[in-house]
């Protein structure tokens, strides 16, 4: 059976006279990067087990963890790489390097994969063998269950990309138009991608400095060199987990004004067009930050992201923002003009943190 085999075979059993079916073995490394993950690797890797189309190895990379993750991992038979604690990105990149296999998929240790997840993604890839990576939509769920509805199905600017289908709920994207879409909010996660170990390490891989927002950097990275593909099908489980929202928002939009200097000084990298849609939206993260920490009562820090986003352009509400932050009793009156100033900054705030 060749390792790009995409459908099952029956295999006799000549002692029993039985039938029994064998799943495909693809030329796929699925990379699993954790870090304090024992209470959900068994459940992750338990899911690549379950594949309808098995990957040819599984690589853990076991990022500093205190915990019982290397040994869980080890039992159920992945490879275990242990490294230094060094961030998402650097375990990503630990297990693409360590890899044997031309395609590589990703899955976070808390993620679940439904069990078609790797067959359907390969029929995209035996449809247009040129493809750069394939991703697929995703269901997110917490402690009450899963949501009612899938990621993509709400993420109007995913719709708005021209697509035609090669398989049945395949689609090929055109190259030109997801770029542009994919300018106004990121929705590919890493767990949803099947990706050529060639195209990543040719870009660059993952940024290890970014700490937020470091797989959309990539994925711009790789929408530069090559074509993507989409199976309209929900082949992820995606764990939200407790966490202080705010907290976690600043990150994410901080994380996203750190990619744009990163696209502004190296446009050549990023996909025709980046660097200027990205630009236009730069005043608006930091004024989305200001805002955020104004709330949390950071005034001084909200002061400096307020300048920031003046000084790139975000013309006079940051500056008047500014002002309103620095009176040391906010009267009634000025917290209503403040809210005013504020509420049509929130589309801006939810573009930026996509």
């Amino acid at each position: 059976m060749s390792a790009g085999s995409s459908a099952s075979v029956s295999v006799g059993s000549q002692a029993e006279g039985m039938s029994v079916t064998v799943p495909p073995v693809l030329p796929i490394s699925v990379v699993v990067p954790a870090f304090r993950a024992e209470r959900f690797i068994a459940e992750a890797l338990d899911s690549v087990a379950a594949q309808t189309a098995q990957p040819s190895e599984v690589i853990v990379v076991d990022d500093g963890s205190p915990d019982r993750t290397a040994a869980l991992a080890r039992d159920r038979r992945a490879t275990v790489i242990i490294q230094d604690r060094g961030g998402v990105s650097a375990a990503r990149n630990a297990g693409i390097l360590a890899s044997g296999q031309p395609w590589i998929a990703f899955l976070d240790a808390d993620d679940i994969w439904e069990p078609r997840k790797l067959e359907l993604q390969w029929q995209a890839v035996e449809g247009c063998p040129d493809l750069a990576a394939v991703f697929c939509d995703y269901t997110e769920f917490d402690a009450d269950g899963p949501s009612d509805r899938t990621f993509l199905s709400w993420k109007k600017n995913f719709h708005a990309i021209d697509r035609r289908q090669i398989a049945p709920g395949i689609m090929l994207c055109d190259e030109r138009s997801l770029q542009q879409q994919f300018y106004k909010g990121n929705f590919i996660v890493p767990s949803t991608m099947l990706t050529r170990r060639d195209l990543l390490v040719q870009v660059g891989l993952f940024d290890p400095e970014l700490t937020h927002c470091e797989d959309r950097d990539c994925w711009l990275r790789l929408l530069a060199v090559g074509r993507m593909a989409v199976v309209e099908r929900s082949l992820m489980r995606s764990r939200v987990h407790d966490s202080n929202a705010s907290s976690q928002r600043l990150k994410m939009l901080l994380g996203a004004a750190k990619v744009t200097e990163r696209i502004l000084a190296n446009p050549g990298c990023y996909p025709p067009g980046a660097a200027a849609a990205y630009a236009e939206g730069q005043a608006d993260i930091y004024l989305s930050a200001g805002r955020l920490v104004d709330e949390l009562g950071d005034r001084r820090l909200a002061r400096r992201y307020y300048l920031q986003a003046w000084r790139l352009g975000g013309g006079l509400r940051p500056l008047l923002l500014t002002g309103l932050s620095s009176v040391p009793a906010m009267t009634r009156l000025a917290r209503a003009a403040k809210q005013v100033i504020t509420r049509s900054d929130k589309t801006r705030a939810d573009r930026a943190r996509s």
